[in-house]
């Protein structure tokens, strides 16, 4: 029915009426909806929307800031002997990073020290260590005045084995870690013959003497092994030499952990 039906039938009410359709008008009347009550349904509906609007942005809000910390704190953070571990993502770069406090012998503390591993503490593990007490030991001379102190320490590389891209970051991260421990650190090679030749020194379980000897060469497996008192061995395999360079500084960290018990 077109609004020109519509006006002729409110116009004709009252002859509907005279008509005898009264009952009918009533009805009709009657079953219409009052306009206060439509405006009551629209603004429930639009109270209701705006409370589920609401709503979803709480709820958007708390995703944005739960999952950032539950990543950060649970997620990405661990206890390693005492040590907690915080996983951080540079780039394609991923570090595993843990602070500890620098205790002197005298138990007084001179501030933090960070560590920085690319691999997991928890699946260096894995690589086997054959060392007496699980305790890496320098050596210690007498200085001086008569007083102990630590002799050199010599990180001495088979100067035949596997050129590997991770090979000088991970001796520069050993060499660094011990230097920051309070050790002198020096390089050198295992063949005396090419040291000759080269105008290097040698060093071997042999002739450590004074010295701490660290040797470093690949080989089938992923090992380190104890080949002399103050001599050790860092074996490596399909150029894995960071992670067991990682996992020789671990077992110097953990003792170091284990001597200041914090």
């Amino acid at each position: 029915m077109d609004e020109r039906s519509e006006e002729n039938e409110d116009v004709n009410l009252p002859e509907r009426i005279m008509a005898g359709n009264a009952e009918e008008v009533v009805r009709e009347i009657s079953e219409e909806k009052p306009v206060f009550e439509d405006k009551k349904e629209i603004d429930k509906m639009q109270n209701q929307q705006i409370k589920w609007a609401l709503v979803l942005m709480m709820g958007i809000i708390l995703i944005i800031v739960l999952i950032p910390f539950i990543k950060t704190n649970f997620i990405d953070s661990f206890d390693y002997y005492g040590l907690k571990f915080q996983k951080t993502q540079l780039g394609e770069l991923t570090f595993y990073s843990a602070k500890f406090p620098i205790v002197v012998g005298t138990g007084q503390v001179l501030g933090d020290y960070s560590v920085n591993f690319r691999n997991d503490p928890r699946e260096l593990e894995d690589i086997p260590v054959d060392i007496s007490g699980n305790k890496i030991k320098f050596t210690l001379n007498k200085n001086e005045r008569g007083k102990l102190d630590y002799g050199p320490v010599y990180i001495s590389l088979n100067p035949f084995m596997e050129v590997c891209p991770q090979s000088g970051i991970a001796l520069i991260t050993m060499s660094s870690f011990m230097k920051d421990s309070g050790l002198e650190v020096f390089s050198a090679v295992t063949d005396k013959a090419y040291a000759r030749k080269n105008n290097q020194t040698s060093k071997w379980c042999y002739d450590n003497g004074l010295d701490t000897v660290i040797v470093v060469t690949d080989g089938d497996t992923n090992e380190i092994n104890e080949l002399a008192p103050n001599c050790y061995e860092i074996k490596f395999k399909d150029c894995e030499i960071l992670k067991v360079t990682e996992r020789f500084t671990l077992i110097i960290l953990k003792e170091y952990v284990k001597r200041f018990n914090f």
